[in-house]
């Protein structure tokens, strides 16, 4: 065996030229806007090389800013505001932080936390008298207890805990010695009546306000009304949202951010997304209700061209009314006189998608006439997204024989196209008119 001389032999302290390694290290920038879990090996050798030298985190936590940012328990969003709060005390003059330039983030932090979940669901124990039956929009509508934020029709205020519990009826087929009683559930907490993490959330939001431009967020507003609030959270929550100043594309896989915090509800407060964030682009909210501070809102967003709406209320409708959608933005937009088929005014290009399940969208046919009269150059562009359950059963992993209600379904769409970075992709999503082709 050839002898290594002292002088052949490497240092230890020899590494890869710079070079070499950004060229590596380039290679691991997710494609898109895609953002990735803790367990994704992208996101391991991302925090690996935050640790290896200066050059490397630099270039490490660029993209691990932009595409790793998923709160994806309490745990973890405590721990990440206590990391962003040392580093903003020690930071040394001169040196920028770790996480200067965070861009995105999914925050799922009033969550469960099961190590082996992948999607969004665990199979988990329940008693027969936490079942419910949750099938059709009317009890989707019902689940919407109290006002929204804008003032919307006044709902059930009676909270059920069993809100996000689907009804999944056993297989007859299914073997014997499995318990009868495992079901699928959606991880959330009943309640997001926890101030440590809600305090957590709201100072993780200050310190990324400057950068932060893109939120998806997949938390259980609604499962606390002001009534009920002891400790002041949503107070403290709907402080934090309102900072986020800089951002330009929200997704609320939830609801339509109910952060009311008022618990006589006497005076509607105003929408923060409408009001707070100027520079807002994309907006997708899940069962909001469309009327005309609906529009009025959007009208007070200069950048909001597209919006993205999961199973709305007010939509359901063949005649004119809040289901008109062209309708609705061109009398925001004329100040409520557009009283004909005829608009003169400018009309502010928008694209319009809604979301729910195949079989149960809304139908628009009988508003073509009038929107083709309203919009003949199709500034506003309507589109339906619809969701086969059987397909996303499969690709989801669910067992055999479970059937999800349209809620839960929507949901559990929109979170894996957000996360992937393709919500907004109308091919992706086989987004479609609803008009094409019908004279």
């Amino acid at each position: 065996m050839p002898i290594l001389t002292k002088a052949a032999q490497p240092s230890q302290g020899q590494r890869l030229p710079n070079e070499l390694l950004l060229h590596t290290i380039r290679f691991l920038r997710p494609t898109g806007s895609e953002i990735l879990p803790s367990s994704h090996e992208t996101t391991k050798i991302l925090l690996a090389l935050m640790l290896v030298c200066r050059t490397a985190n630099e270039a490490a936590s660029t993209i691990f800013a932009r595409h790793c940012i998923h709160l994806d328990s309490e745990d973890r969003t405590l721990r990440f505001a206590n990391c962003l709060s040392l580093v903003d005390s020690h930071l040394m003059s001169g040196h920028s932080p770790p996480f200067a330039g965070i861009t995105a983030i999914m925050l799922e932090s009033f969550m469960e936390y099961t190590e082996e979940l992948e999607g969004h669901l665990a199979v988990v124990k329940l008693d027969d008298s936490r079942m419910a039956s949750d099938s059709d929009h009317d009890d989707d509508i019902a689940d919407r207890s109290g006002e929204s934020d804008h003032g919307g029709e006044e709902k059930n205020d009676e909270q059920d805990p069993r809100e996000d519990v689907p009804n999944h009826d056993k297989d007859e087929d299914e073997d014997e010695d499995e318990d009868e009683d495992d079901y699928l559930l959606f991880r959330p907490h009943p309640e997001i009546n926890d101030l440590p993490v809600a305090t957590a959330v709201h100072d993780i939001f200050i310190a990324v306000a400057p950068t932060l431009q893109r939120l998806i967020i997949n938390i259980p507003l609604r499962s606390l009304y002001p009534e009920n609030d002891e400790f002041g959270v949503k107070t403290i929550l709907r402080r934090g949202f309102k900072s986020l100043v800089n951002l330009e594309e929200f997704v609320s896989i939830k609801d339509e951010l109910f952060v009311t915090t008022d618990p006589h509800r006497d005076i509607p407060e105003d929408d923060v997304w409408a009001t707070c964030w100027p520079k807002i682009r994309r907006l997708y909210l899940y069962n909001p209700m469309i009327d005309e501070i609906f529009w009025d809102n959007v009208k007070r967003c200069p950048q909001l061209s597209r919006i993205m709406l999961g199973r709305p209320d007010g939509n359901h409708h063949i005649e004119p009314g809040p289901g008109d959608i062209k309708r609705g933005w061109i009398t925001a937009l004329a100040g409520h006189n557009a009283t004909t088929n005829v608009y003169d005014g400018g009309i502010r290009p928008l694209t319009y998608v809604n979301v729910d399940m195949t079989g149960i969208q809304p139908s628009v046919l009988g508003f073509r006439h009038d929107w083709r009269t309203l919009d003949p150059e199709e500034c506003i562009r309507v589109r339906l997204a619809d969701i086969p359950p059987e397909a996303w059963i499969v690709d989801l992993g669910i067992r055999d024989g479970a059937e999800l209600c349209p809620k839960d379904t929507v949901r559990i769409w929109v979170r894996k196209h957000a996360l992937a970075g393709t919500l907004w992709d109308e091919d992706a999503i086989g987004a479609y008119d609803p008009l094409a082709g019908i004279e």
